[in-house]
């Protein structure tokens, strides 16, 4: 059976799309024998882009859009192995952009638990399903919490992060009363933090409080020159001066998945 996890937050340019697919990389490095999928939720694709499937989201044929709207879709069809990786891909598609009008319908059943249903087909295939969000909240992301139970929620140290985490945990809070379930907020991952004494203040204050990882991620130029050449930093080979700041991440990102496995566990899988 599948442990699904969510990583969300609807404020934009947090990192969020870097950690999921990262996390999937981690989680398929820990244990060979564990089978990792990643489903790219988000209308924009950018985890299809950031692991080199560019291609798929604008490709003709049946797309997640048609495994969240239609009945009968094989989503097995949908799946992608990544090149050089060692997880796969439910990809992203242009046609995401139409699928909350198409949930919206008042003809759609079970519209918030439409992803669940699609991913149950696959929990005796895949050991760890990471998706990666929207960045806003809808109905998207309510299909994401539903299917996962599970959120991992990357933050940047500002004053515009903690009011859209704070945000995030109203929705999630509406749903658990709403649907009478229970989410579990495995972490909060401090992204893309620079040294000021302003972060340190809000990071303080978020560990006081909340859930959050003991390490932070720094923001470095590699992950971005890595997204553009649609590798993982565990396969992106840059020159010989990143090398340290490759090092560093990869470190980074397998922490994060033991974390993420050992909460897990803890809590309950």
């Amino acid at each position: 059976m599948s442990t699904v996890i969510a990583v969300a937050n609807q404020k934009g340019g947090v990192g969020k799309t870097e950690i999921a697919i990262h996390l999937a990389a981690a989680l398929a490095r820990m244990n060979e024998r564990e089978n990792v999928l990643l489903v790219d939720l988000d209308p924009q694709g950018h985890a299809t882009e950031g692991v080199g499937l560019k291609e798929l989201y604008d490709a003709s044929g049946l797309s997640l859009y048609d495994g969240l709207t239609k009945s009968g879709v094989d989503v097995t069809a949908l799946l992608h192995e990544v090149p050089h990786e060692r997880f796969f891909l439910l990809p992203g598609h242009f046609n995401m952009m139409l699928v909350e009008s198409a949930l919206n319908d008042s003809r759609m059943r079970r519209r918030e638990y439409r992803l669940s249903d699609l991913l149950d087909e696959l929990s005796s295939a895949f050991d760890w399903i990471v998706i990666d969000c929207p960045p806003n909240l809808g109905l998207l992301t309510d299909n994401a919490i539903i299917a996962a139970r599970r959120l991992i929620v990357p933050v940047q140290a500002e004053q515009t992060s903690v009011r859209a985490l704070e945000l995030l945990l109203d929705q999630v809070e509406s749903l658990e009363r709403e649907l009478k379930i229970n989410v579990d907020i495995v972490t909060l991952v401090p992204n893309l933090v620079q040294d000021s004494l302003l972060a340190r203040r809000i990071l303080d204050s978020m560990r006081k409080n909340l859930t959050v990882t003991d390490f932070n991620f720094p923001k470095r130029v590699i992950l971005q020159e890595a997204y553009a050449a649609g590798r993982t930093i565990y396969t992106y080979e840059p020159d010989r001066s990143k090398r340290e700041d490759v090092q560093e991440l990869q470190a980074l990102y397998t922490r994060l998945a033991e974390t993420v496995k050992e909460r897990i566990a803890h809590n309950g899988r």
